[in-house]
């Protein structure tokens, strides 16, 4: 793009690569503090896609309630749980009744949530959208252009179109693509910290709530971790 078209496009303060939780996030606490800020999302699905649900701990519970407003939200549209719960085991443990037991056995003060994380990514962004955030969907980043100390330029593709807008500051908000880190060569695998989920789904099994003692109904919302 040369110069001239560069004048041409949209200019915006903020342009956020990616509409799920961090992104509208993000927007949404910079128009807190200055509502006067031109901010873009671009988010590219059409629509929320159906994902495994997730589970939060308290710190980012206390995050989403507290500081994004949605308590009241996440009390009515989601499932309360009680946080994380780990079992240990070495040699001699045979089954899981043997192992040692990590979480709480009372009610925690502190609650964290079984996510349904589409649902729950199209509410923040709303709410972002809500705050005065303009929204480009579906757009999906191609080039990014940076100029430290300059306006950025990022080209979208939308729908059949391709458009560049500009912008003072980029956030990269796209998470595991990682989009700008990729780009600019910033991205390292960290192999030191191998991590990985592995996720399934029953018919015909009890519901944990029958199943657990009412002593122990806290194991019953908890995450487990063996």
């Amino acid at each position: 793009m040369n110069p001239a078209e560069n004048q041409d496009a949209p200019c915006y303060d903020v342009v956020v690569i990616g509409g799920a939780l961090s992104g509208p996030a993000t927007a949404t606490l910079l128009l807190r503090q200055n509502s006067g800020l031109r901010v873009l999302i671009v988010e590219k699905s059409a629509q929320p896609t159906r994902r495994v649900g997730e589970a939060t701990v308290e710190v980012s519970a206390f995050f989403m309630g507290s500081i994004l407003g949605l308590t009241q939200y996440l009390n009515e549209s989601h499932l309360v749980k009680q946080g994380l719960r780990f079992w240990f085991t070495n040699d001699a443990v045979k089954s899981l009744d043997e192992a040692s037991e990590l979480g709480g056995h009372y009610q925690v003060r502190l609650l964290s949530y079984q996510l349904d994380r589409a649902a729950f990514d199209e509410e923040v962004l709303r709410r972002a959208c809500a705050a005065g955030a303009e929204l480009l969907r579906p757009g999906t980043v191609t080039k990014v252009e940076l100029s430290p100390g300059g306006e950025q330029a990022i080209t979208v593709r939308h729908n059949e179109a391709v458009k560049t807008v500009r912008a003072r500051w980029i956030v990269d908000a796209s998470g595991v693509a990682a989009l700008l880190a990729r780009k600019e060569g910033w991205w390292r695998q960290n192999a030191e910290h191998p991590t990985a989920a592995a996720w399934s789904r029953w018919k015909g099994s009890a519901m944990l709530f029958r199943l657990a003692k009412i002593a122990q109904i806290s194991r019953a919302i908890s995450t487990a971790s063996p």
